[in-house]
Formats: C-alpha cells, sequence, structure tokens
C-alpha cells in the first residue's frame, strides 16, 4: 500500500524523497567514484588518475583555469531527478518499480548530461601553448577519456 502524495503540495518532492529513504539503504553517485572500473588507478601517462584530472579541471589549478563542468551539471541533475521522481512516484509507491530501479536510471540519464556539459560547457579556451600541443582550442576533449569514463553506481549510502 502506497503513500498518497499529493502534488498540489509543494513539498511532494520531499515526501517522496524520505519514501525513497523508507525503501531503499542505496544512493546514487555520479561522476568519477573512486574506485569504480579503475578510475581512481593511474590512466594518464604522466600517471594521473582520470578522478585527479577531472578534479584539477572543475576547481582548476595554479596553472589550469576552472572548467566546472560538475558545478554547472549539478542543477540540471537536480532538475532531471525531480522529474524522474516525478514520472515514477506512481509506480514506486504501487511496488511496480523499485526505489533501486529509479536510481539506476537517474545515474544514467546524469551520465549524459555530465558528459553533454564536458562536450558543450562554455569554458575558458585552451592556451595557445596547450592548443598547439593538443590540435584544439576546445578544453576538456584532448583524448575524449575523461568523458568515456563518467559513470554512475548504485551503492550504499555513505
Amino acid at each position: 500500500m502506497g503513500v498518497k502524495i499529493d502534488h498540489k503540495n509543494p513539498k511532494w518532492i520531499e515526501q517522496f524523497k524520505m519514501r525513497l529513504k523508507k525503501q531503499c539503504d542505496k544512493e546514487v553517485a555520479v561522476g568519477f567514484p573512486a574506485g569504480k572500473d579503475g578510475i581512481a588507478s593511474p590512466h594518464y601517462e604522466n600517471g594521473a588518475s582520470i578522478l585527479e584530472v577531472a578534479v584539477w579541471n572543475n576547481f582548476g589549478t595554479e596553472d589550469i583555469p576552472a572548467r566546472p563542468f560538475m558545478d554547472n551539471a549539478a542543477p540540471k541533475l537536480q532538475k532531471a531527478f525531480k522529474k524522474l521522481c516525478a514520472e515514477t512516484q506512481k509506480d514506486v509507491n504501487s511496488g511496480k518499480l523499485s526505489p533501486e530501479t529509479v536510481l539506476k536510471t537517474a545515474g544514467l540519464q546524469s551520465e549524459a548530461i555530465v558528459r553533454t556539459e564536458i562536450m558543450e560547457g562554455d569554458y575558458a579556451p585552451n592556451t595557445e601553448a596547450t592548443r598547439k600541443a593538443k590540435g584544439s582550442s576546445r578544453p576538456l576533449i584532448d583524448s575524449g577519456d575523461m568523458r568515456k569514463y563518467v559513470t554512475s553506481v548504485v551503492r550504499g549510502k555513505r
């Protein structure tokens, strides 16, 4: 027997999230979860991991301007999750759909949003030296590895 969610109530999304929390002791992590598919282990020729390169690019360093693709994706991820909750809450409440399935779907949608942000985000162009070395003024797309390794994982809550 499901809990009735009143969409006229402005707090319906919070009510649904609480319902998911009660039914499911899991969460979805999106981006570059450490340990997932070897992402945290060295990958690039210089020994840096995909995770390290993603952090350096998102937040910037002394030598690299911030290209906050994860920060820019965050509001889009929230909007997509809210929409997914609205679309699935009746089936979750009735037991036709498991909360874990909703989280897996949210993860796949979120991966696509982050990948799009990497490709289409409006970021400071590469420096002239970087452009010459990589052949492009567009940041974040040199080898495509960072975009390729965006992933999601449904895991126990931390």
